[in-house]
């Protein structure tokens, strides 16, 4: 059985962007696989590094594909500053 991943665009031009589309994403998203992508994102802010750190973890423990992807180049030094690899979501294969 394959499920259509669901795609996440994260709109994120600044500090205090609010959360709520990614966390109704999320929500409705549980158990598909889903890809968040990040080209939007101007910094990541700790709560949200947060939420998508949380959502990895629950969706890898339940064996569904994760993805954080196109990580601009501010967002990695936001991951840094977070005391984060910068290429922390590339680092694990999703199944």
């Amino acid at each position: 059985m394959t499920t259509e991943t669901q795609k996440h665009i994260l709109d994120l031009p600044n500090a205090f962007a609010e959360l709520d589309p990614l966390i109704a994403f999320l929500q409705s998203a549980r158990a598909k696989a889903v890809e968040i992508d990040c080209s939007g994102v101007a910094l990541m802010p700790s709560r949200c590094l947060q939420l998508l750190l949380g959502a990895e973890q629950q969706w890898r423990s339940e064996g569904v594909g994760f993805a954080v992807t196109n990580i601009t180049e501010s967002c990695r030094k936001s991951l840094t500053l977070l005391g984060l690899e910068p290429n922390r979501f590339e680092d694990e294969e999703t199944a």
